[in-house]
């Protein structure tokens, strides 16, 4: 779910080459939290973000 969240906001955002999720634990005074680079996501869908989102039906289909 992740890993589609940030390829979905590297689509929308063209100038971010990093996302970082941040998940705090209050509970435990703990955190747990995940970095995606874009050239890694951008292999893994096999496709070039930036033009993803070009429209909104290539958008809503990816």
């Amino acid at each position: 779910m992740l890993e589609k969240n940030a390829a979905v906001l590297f689509a929308l955002i063209p100038n971010v080459d990093k996302v970082t999720f941040q998940f705090d634990a209050s509970s435990n005074d703990s955190s747990l939290n995940t970095t995606y680079e874009r050239s890694t996501i951008e292999k893994v869908v096999l496709a070039k973000l930036a033009d993803i989102a070009k429209s909104q039906e290539d958008l809503a289909s990816f």
